[in-house]
């Protein structure tokens, strides 16, 4: 149990398989019972004696304590995987400080509990978590929500969380909202019109916040369509965007994706590039860490590359080939 100021007031909530006790609200995360024990506390506190050091570097480390400012926003302070404090400068964006909190933080804490954070978002297929990574611009939320749009649930956007065990890779959920941009909303509205696609269980894109800081990038509610529970993972996609591979004819049909497996050492790299913050990593003394985790991981997993020509490239594609993919290797699992 965390010591915790009787005279402010708190909220419970979960993310990350956590609880998490804020004095901040976080109207993105889900509630929990308020009689939960919190695994981690969010406090406002003054740290504004650090703003000059914080100034020079782009964050410090004092023992277990990681620390970074944003200017006109506030200082932020991780310690331990168990508590986040928050010095919130006047006038400053509440949607800012809360982007902070549930990105860079909630990364580091992850990070400082021994769970691999995963930069991209992952969905439920088969009963599993599938990642898909990417740099930014290569389609990772959008094809998340055309997976939403046919039915299947989100477990993350964003941040990733990844517990490697000794028998397999366990993933913690992350809230329910996604980040997309304008264009991807628009191509998502226009599947959700196509008369040979429309059904209930499409979300209809309302009640849209515009990100702070973000160009053209929306906060999109996703808890009907949000799964809240452990398990475990099972593959990880890497997309590339405007990729120089011409769309070819599978069966008949002109496809705008093709797919290239990925050996141990390929799905390693991959892990390790798409790790979220992961230029912090050596300063906070978790080099070792990150590489025998991620290392774990891309031992336990299938790992494929998408290769995608954008001139012709549609989200619903791509999924109807990721099922393909994963339903062969079922398939071919289940053989042996």
């Amino acid at each position: 149990m965390h010591d915790r100021s009787a005279n402010v007031s708190w909220t419970k909530y979960t993310a990350f398989g956590l609880r998490i006790a804020s004095e901040l609200n976080l109207p993105e995360l889900l509630l929990a019972a308020p009689e939960a024990v919190e695994d981690v506390v969010i406090r406002q506190a003054d740290l504004t004696a650090w703003s000059g050091q914080l100034e020079q570097a782009n964050f410090v480390m004092l023992d277990e304590r990681f620390m970074f400012q944003i200017p006109g926003t506030a200082i932020y302070a991780v310690r331990e995987g168990k508590e986040i404090e928050v010095s919130i400068f006047s006038g400053a964006d509440p949607d800012t400080v809360r982007l902070f909190v549930l990105g860079t933080c909630m990364g580091v804490l992850l990070m400082q509990r021994r769970i691999l954070p995963i930069h991209g978002s992952a969905v439920v297929i088969e009963g599993r978590a599938y990642a898909f990574v990417g740099e930014s611009g290569t389609g990772k939320s959008t094809l998340a929500a055309a997976f939403r749009q046919a039915g299947y649930q989100m477990v993350s956007d964003d941040v990733i969380a990844v517990k490697a065990t000794t028998s397999s890779a366990i993933v913690y959920p992350a809230y329910p909202q996604q980040k997309l941009g304008l264009d991807s909303l628009l191509q998502l509205e226009a599947l959700r019109e196509n008369k040979h696609v429309r059904n209930s269980v499409m979300p209809q894109y309302t009640d849209l916040r515009m990100l702070a800081g973000e160009l053209n990038k929306y906060a999109v509610p996703a808890v009907d369509e949000f799964y809240n529970d452990p398990l475990p993972l099972g593959g990880v996609f890497e997309l590339v965007a405007d990729s120089p591979i011409r769309a070819l004819m599978r069966e008949g049909e002109l496809v705008a994706v093709t797919e290239q497996p990925l050996n141990v050492l390929e799905s390693l790299h991959t892990l390790l590039q798409h790790t979220y913050r992961r230029v912090i990593i050596p300063r906070m003394g978790l080099s070792e860490w990150s590489f025998d985790t991620a290392a774990r991981t891309a031992r336990k997993v299938k790992g494929w590359r998408l290769l995608r020509d954008s001139s012709v490239f549609t989200a619903s594609g791509v999924v109807q080939r990721v099922l393909e993919l994963i339903r062969k290797e079922e398939k071919s699992y289940g053989s042996h």
